[in-house]
């Protein structure tokens, strides 16, 4: 298995996005959630990227958010697995790969977006 690179992340990041923004319903759901979220590839230093969620639509950036309502930390491939959909957050949180730092509320509200789109 090769190591990621920050362009497969971005491109992960672009399929999350578009999963998103197509569900009208999860827009709907999340059209008072206006939060930034702060993406971290432990093994990708170099990497600086954040997820706007602004009136139910998500965008992403490619810079450092400098105060995130939550902070997301994984190894890029982790990260990568759960923006493409191929794998839940639940096991990387559960054996520690995967932390989110934030309020309860959201992160619960991010459980909530990922088992919409993705399912369980």
């Amino acid at each position: 298995m090769t190591a990621a690179n920050p362009d497969e992340l971005y491109a992960a990041l672009d399929h999350f996005r578009a999963k998103i923004n197509e569900n009208q319903r999860l827009r709907t759901m999340n059209r008072d959630w206006n939060r930034d979220i702060a993406v971290v590839a432990k093994d990708l230093p170099e990497v600086q990227a954040w997820i706007r969620m602004r009136a139910g639509e998500m965008d992403w950036l490619r810079q450092t958010c400098e105060v995130p309502h939550i902070v997301l930390t994984a190894p890029a491939d982790v990260l990568i697995g759960i923006f493409r959909g191929e794998r839940t957050p639940t096991e990387p949180y559960l054996d520690g790969s995967l932390t989110l730092r934030g309020s309860q509320e959201d992160v619960l509200r991010l459980d909530f977006v990922s088992l919409m789109i993705w399912g369980e």
